[in-house]
């Protein structure tokens, strides 16, 4: 077991230590990186085979701007229109850069597979860091499980999309949906069982695939628009028909669409153990990854407003996307875009069970996890936690099913993979913020005096997006209308606080050193 303090001291290197880093390491016979992780108390498990360019690409096709931007904008116009869709990625930008330089600081002092589930653990004393690693490691799970789900459904929803726009007889059954579903689960965990290498190749490609789709609808859908939005219609025109009387709360409720869509981006940290010389390229690979999503969101945003035909068919379609589309060009170039959105999405969602079967996998490596030696196994060959991989799979094959009798089961599903996601990103900084401060170990990149500001604000971000991601969508409020993510938040936190009483305090004490393996 990794003595908590121990570890700190020993990880305890500025950037300009870092010479005095490799001179150790050549007195061993390890290099950088893996001397990086024994400090740490973990041996070397993955082959460091992972470039920048994958990596940061890995981050950026897993938050899915293009098709999770898209799909979703529809729905967002009841709450604010034009002006929450636009202004709220102004208000949602700044925040997200800080959480992301704030744990490129964290990533940089401890590049672990483990990801917040180790930082939360090194970031806090000895007496609280194993229940904060745990409760960490469960959150994070949960947000991953439910953002798969959430991928794996929009991905059918685009395949409908497409037939529905192809064929005369419309597909609505609700078993097709779960079918598709299943189907594209079990294709992706697939994709994710041919390996590293695999995935590798899948990212650069889908980096340009992404890039160049980008740019054609970009250029074609306002080029093609048989008319234009005003300026003045883009950035200032405000539709609530939330039925809140209170515009200030519409415009929350639009905070939404930018805040799920600019997510999932730490899923990066499942590659660091596999990347070269992680404590620099892994803050560099976040950086790379947000900031491409941000200058891309802001093109697609600007294209979408002012090629806007017409709003209410928008607003009241069952696939708002595609009613954009067929209205700014035609159904051929429709489907078009379609498929270029439904690659990048079937993208994103292989890339975020990836990350999710990697988290399996190190709270498995620590025995966080009943059965942990099952789900602790790598395959020799591609560097994959297969039994993992089959366990994610099979738990989001079973959670969807309660989708049949209630709608509302699914929305709350939606609700809980964003807000667990942001709580889970929010717990290591907070546990700086109390135990650690300025101690903090310093990487080769850091924020200097900027450090404790940023995470303070990060933390305060993250607790109020979640308290908007709880405010149901419209009002009046009723049974199926509610918002029932706070109640769901809510079991996930309980069963995970009474778990730790019933078992994890007996038996879990924090990482495992892996060293002496």
């Amino acid at each position: 077991m990794v003595e908590h303090d121990n570890t700190t001291t020993k990880i305890e290197k500025s950037a300009s230590d870092e010479q005095l880093d490799i001179q150790h390491v050549e007195s061993s016979n390890l290099d950088y990186d893996a001397q990086r992780l024994r400090d740490l108390g973990y041996k070397q498990e993955f082959k460091r085979e992972i470039s920048l360019f994958v990596q940061a690409g890995f981050g950026f096709t897993t938050m899915g701007v293009l098709p999770n931007w898209m799909v979703g904008f529809g729905g967002s116009m009841v709450a604010g229109g034009p002006s929450s869709l636009f202004w709220g990625w102004i208000v949602v930008v700044p925040f997200v850069l800080c959480i992301a330089f704030s744990m490129a600081e964290v990533i940089s002092a401890y590049p672990l597979a483990g990801g917040v589930y180790s930082w939360s653990f090194l970031l806090s004393n000895k007496k609280w860091g194993p229940f904060m690693s745990w409760i960490s490691g469960y959150v994070y799970c949960i947000g991953l499980v439910t953002a798969n789900m959430t991928l794996a459904w929009s991905a059918a929803d685009f395949i409908i999309g497409i037939a529905n726009i192809l064929n005369v007889t419309q597909i609505t059954a609700q078993g097709a949906y779960v079918g598709l579903y299943c189907g594209i689960f079990f294709l992706a965990t697939f994709c994710n069982w041919l390996g590293m290498k695999f995935s590798s190749i899948m990212n650069k490609f889908i980096v340009f695939w992404v890039g160049i789709g980008t740019i054609i609808i970009i250029c074609a859908v306002p080029a093609m628009a048989p008319t234009h939005q005003s300026a003045n219609w883009v950035f200032l025109e405000f539709i609530n028909k939330t039925g809140y009387d209170n515009k200030g709360m519409a415009f929350l409720l639009g905070l939404l669409q930018s805040g799920w869509t600019l997510d999932k981006y730490l899923n990066l940290f499942i590659v660091f153990e596999g990347t070269k010389r992680a404590d620099v390229t892994a803050p560099r690979g976040i950086i790379i990854c947000i900031v491409s999503a941000i200058v891309q969101g802001f093109a697609l945003i600007l294209i979408t407003l002012f090629s806007i035909q017409d709003v209410d068919a928008i607003i009241g379609s069952s696939m708002p996307i595609a009613t954009f589309f067929t209205q700014a060009t035609n159904d051929k170039l429709c489907v078009f875009f379609l498929v270029i959105m439904l690659v990048a999405q079937f993208c994103s969602l292989c890339n975020s069970i990836l990350a999710t079967v990697h988290v399996f996998w190190a709270l498995s490596r620590d025995g966080c996890f009943p059965y942990s030696k099952v789900w602790y196994k790598l395959n020799s060959k591609t560097d994959v936690p297969t039994n993992a991989l089959l366990l994610q799979l099979i738990i989001s094959i079973i959670l969807i099913m309660p989708s049949f009798g209630s709608e509302v089961y699914w929305q709350a599903i939606m609700s809980a993979a964003v807000i667990s996601i942001n709580v889970s990103y929010g717990l290591p900084l907070l546990c700086r913020l109390i135990w650690v401060r300025g101690d903090m170990p310093k990487g080769p990149f850091n924020l200097g005096k900027l450090s404790i500001p940023l995470n303070i604000i990060s933390c305060i971000w993250v607790a109020f997006f979640g308290v908007i991601l709880c405010i149901p969508s419209v009002s009046p409020v009723a049974a199926d209308t509610m918002n029932w993510a706070s109640v769901m938040i809510c079991g996930i936190m309980g069963f995970s606080v009474i778990f730790w009483y019933v078992s994890g305090r007996k038996s879990f004490k924090g990482p495992i050193a892996t060293t002496e393996d």
